[in-house]
């Protein structure tokens, strides 16, 4: 097993039988000190917060694959806060699926739209490139550059209308409200599919009007 790459919230292995090996840690992104899965920076570490995120992912992945939606997901790791993904080659994109406006949406749009208000699953494409804050990108240009196909994009938008409604129904049946997630896809074989992880670290989750955090996430969806 080899290290390959370290995260802002997991390190990536690479195994013997080409697969790749996520290990879950506990640092924690956000901004001026405070926590949000939205951040880019990471500002410190939580106590158990890598554990909640495995426990997440497996409980996302789980709930997906009964839906019949394909992800990299193989299985869990020898280690700790560890899972097996197939190796996939990523687009470099996130793709969020908003369904109310919170965070950066509302620091770019403040002037047309307040905190909170309902949006109908809208879909962004971000780059992932810290360097220049992860800038928006048009479905037209990520076909222009040669990121990925206009198959590829089409399906990433409908499937994460799809993820976030399945999502958002499980949520609600805890008393759960999903503001927002971020997805990253990538392509195995040739064909796209949903990689990287579903946790806390990749939504906003609202209880009680608060966004809760890692760890308050897993333990009310979990229990």
């Amino acid at each position: 097993m080899q290290k390959i790459y370290s995260g802002k919230t997991k390190d990536v292995f690479t195994l013997e039988d080409g697969n790749i090996l996520l290990k879950f840690k506990d640092t924690v992104t956000g901004s001026d000190g405070n926590i949000d899965s939205g951040g880019n920076e990471v500002i410190g570490e939580v106590a158990g917060k890598g554990g909640s995120s495995f426990h997440l992912t497996l409980y996302f992945f789980e709930l997906l694959q009964k839906a019949g939606i394909p992800t990299h997901f193989v299985a869990v790791g020898p280690e700790d806060n560890t899972i097996i993904v197939k190796a996939a080659r990523s687009y470099g994109l996130e793709v969020i699926c908003r369904e109310k406006a919170w965070g950066s949406f509302v620091r770019r749009y403040a002037k047309y739209i307040e905190e909170g208000t309902p949006l109908p699953s809208l879909v962004e494409f971000t780059i992932k490139d810290d360097e220049r804050g992860d800038p928006l990108i048009t479905k037209e240009a990520v076909v222009a550059l040669g990121i990925a196909s206009l198959k590829a994009v089409e399906y990433m938008e409908k499937t994460a209308q799809t993820i976030t409604a399945l999502l958002k129904a499980d949520l609600a049946k805890k008393n759960l409200e999903l503001i927002d997630i971020k997805f990253e896809f990538g392509e195995v074989n040739g064909k796209p599919l949903l990689i990287d992880e579903i946790s806390g670290d990749s939504m906003r989750v609202v209880r009680d009007g608060r966004v809760l955090l890692q760890n308050e996430l897993a333990e009310a969806v979990l229990s």
